[in-house]
């Protein structure tokens, strides 16, 4: 349901302001507004300037989240931790002590890095090496005064090494070696060794995007062929070994200083908050002003605390409520704990308009209701309550995705409770076990009264809907909205009423009487309406008609499931069999899931808000701790 609000005012001294900031702050109950700024420069409220003291310990608070932040995705987050708690004073004694902390990380993560670099480059330089190493040792190991040059080419460019080839041999008259390698799936590799007189013109050439030559590091440079081969040999034998010790070491800082720096960081927000907080605040000569809204079961609770912390010298009072300002107040739901899962379905949607309809406890009736009348199975009522349970308790610190798992909970229950009803185990599987029968009709044997049932729901449903809208408009005084919904309800009664009476279900002397209530309902809902009224009429009808998908989805379901089980028994392999079934059954499970689900929402949203739902609404945020 929508709480009601009320609109506060805070007035006391101005030196009183920053501990009534935090009052606020720790009671977490008033949705603070910007008091506006005046329109004429005599005004009582002149809005309250920040303070030069304040705005520089602001900015060091800013830096020091961001260096907080910054620490935390160079740290792996733990598997578990939990966000120490920091008052306001103990803030930058903490920001010092983490300094060294910072300084030691970034120093791991810096070595990380160089390590992980190092490892790719000996690897691919390794790779390079073994492959030139049979030419260059057995070849060209007796060639002195030439320069040696590794190259490696792309083997979708294999016009390159002939291109190469007749180059050189025009720089340098023939007096050349040129060898060709695979190397790997990708890469071709050449050894050039030419003489060094001619090493300016060969580089020159060999400086085309295509051409990639090997040059080693400057630690390998010096160093010979085998030298260098045996060095990234015991350096990629290390590497490993140091890498490990700088994750563990990372991983020990993060077990010991995460969940500070996590509350750290928190508590840094609501100093910054509190700072930021003055920007919403008013002043007289000697007083400051805050204004805001609190549901009216807190405000009590409120003006109590203030009065035990201040005395009489800071005044809580309520302000009239103008008719300007009804659409601005925020709108806070608040729902007895077994209906408040539902209110996931509302994250869709914008908030309701204060005064409006929560359509909350309605939906905890009804989604369960669709669900499980599409499902209506034991056996996939029981998979799905499992499935769920293990959901809400592995997502239990995440809100909307355990809502999501407890509204699945309480559908799969609707579920197992329908197919008692329908006499549905895995489909006729229970049936042919002889271990459980329809109690009122099996599915696909009565499509008739299914029918019949689905629309009464959808009549019922939709009609709800057009009530509670009327009642809504009543509460709010629009007595005109109230009564164009009243004919509109009126016209659909009577047409349902005709329709009654030409399908045998109410005796003949009623039809002139419901002939004329339509007629003059529908007079009033065009007058009252216009065009829109009639369309309207014609759209309930459609909407009505839409809950069919009800009985279509609810017995595709039963004959996939009947299907799988005929399928199953047609194998002359028992274990076949049951695979086949099994994995038939497993793909109805998750379609029993998904469709039932997508359309039950559908129904809510579509066919049943639109009678009387309003968004636009500004949610309640109240001012509080992170």
């Amino acid at each position: 349901m929508i709480e009601e609000m009320n609109k506060v005012q805070i007035i006391g001294p101005k030196n009183s302001l920053d501990e009534c900031i935090r009052v606020l702050h720790a009671a977490a109950v008033v949705h603070i507004e910007t008091i506006p700024a005046p329109a004429d420069i005599d005004s009582m409220f002149q809005k309250l300037p920040m303070e030069k003291e304040k705005m520089l310990q602001k900015e060091t608070l800013e830096k020091g989240e961001e260096r907080l932040r910054n620490l935390t995705h160079l740290l792996k987050e733990p598997g578990s931790y939990r966000a120490q708690r920091f008052g306001h004073e103990e803030i930058h004694g903490y920001l010092e002590e983490v300094a060294p902390v910072e300084e030691k990380v970034k120093a791991l993560r810096a070595e990380k890095d160089s390590l992980s670099e190092e490892l790719v480059s000996i690897n691919r330089y390794e790779r390079l090496l073994h492959g030139f190493a049979p030419i260059v040792l057995s070849r060209l190991g007796g060639l002195r005064n030439f320069e040696i040059v590794g190259l490696t080419v792309e083997k979708t460019r294999a016009d390159i090494p002939g291109l190469i080839d007749a180059e050189i041999k025009k720089i340098t008259g023939g007096n050349y070696q040129i060898y060709v390698k695979d190397l790997d799936e990708k890469d071709v590799g050449i050894v050039l060794a030419y003489e060094r007189k001619h090493d300016a013109q060969v580089r020159y050439l060999l400086s085309g995007k295509s051409i990639s030559e090997v040059r080693l590091p400057d630690e390998y440079s010096s160093l010979s062929l085998v030298e260098a081969l045996k060095l990234m040999g015991r350096k990629k034998a290390a590497i490993p070994g140091r890498l490990s010790a700088v994750e563990r070491d990372l991983e020990s800082i993060s077990v010991e200083w995460y969940g500070k720096i996590i509350g750290l960081i928190k508590a840094i927000e609501d100093a910054i908050d509190e700072i930021g907080m003055i920007m919403y605040a008013a002043q007289t000569r000697f007083t400051f002003v805050i204004e805001g809204w609190v549901p009216v079961r807190l405000l009590g609770l409120l003006k109590e605390k203030f009065r035990d912390l201040f005395g009489e010298k800071v005044l809580v009072r309520e302000l009239e409520i103008k008719d300007a300002e009804v659409d601005l107040i925020p709108v806070h739901i608040k729902n007895p704990r077994i209906f408040r899962p539902f209110e996931v379905f509302l994250s869709a949607l914008p908030p309701p308009k204060y005064g409006s309809v929560d359509p909350t406890p309605y939906v905890a009736v009804f989604f369960p209701l669709f669900f499980g009348l599409i499902v209506g199975d034991i056996g996939y009522g029981v998979i799905i309550l499992l499935i769920s349970l293990y959901l809400r308790r592995r997502f239990r610190g995440k809100e909307m995705l355990s809502d999501i798992a407890s509204v699945l909970s309480v559908s799969s229950v609707a579920a197992i409770i329908f197919g008692f009803l329908f006499g549905e185990l895995f489909g006729d599987l229970g049936q042919r076990l002889g271990v459980i029968h329809p109690l009122i009709f099996h599915r696909t044997e009565a499509l008739k009264t299914t029918m019949v049932l689905t629309i009464g729901i959808g009549i019922g449903h939709v009609l709800l809907g057009i009530i509670i809208g009327i009642a809504n408009q009543l509460s709010r005084g629009k007595r005109k909205e109230a009564g164009a919904k009243g004919a509109y309800l009126t016209v659909i009664l009577s047409f349902l009423f005709i329709l009654a009476v030409l399908f045998n279900f109410l005796p003949r002397g009623f039809l002139t009487p419901g002939v004329v209530v339509l007629a003059v309902s529908f007079i009033v809902l065009t007058a009252l309406e216009g065009i829109l009224g009639p369309l309207e009429f014609l759209k309930a009808l459609g909407n009505i008609l839409s809950y069919l998908r009800i009985m279509a989805v609810g017995t595709a379901s039963v004959v996939m499931a009947v299907v799988a089980n005929r399928i199953g028994g047609l194998s002359e392999d028992l274990i076949v069999g049951i695979i086949a079934a099994g994995i038939i059954h497993a793909l109805n499970v998750v379609l029993s899931v998904l469709s039932p689900s997508i359309q039950s929402m559908r129904l809510h949203y579509v066919e049943f808000f639109s009678k009387f739902y309003e968004g636009g609404g500004r949610k309640y945020a109240p001012f509080k701790k992170r």
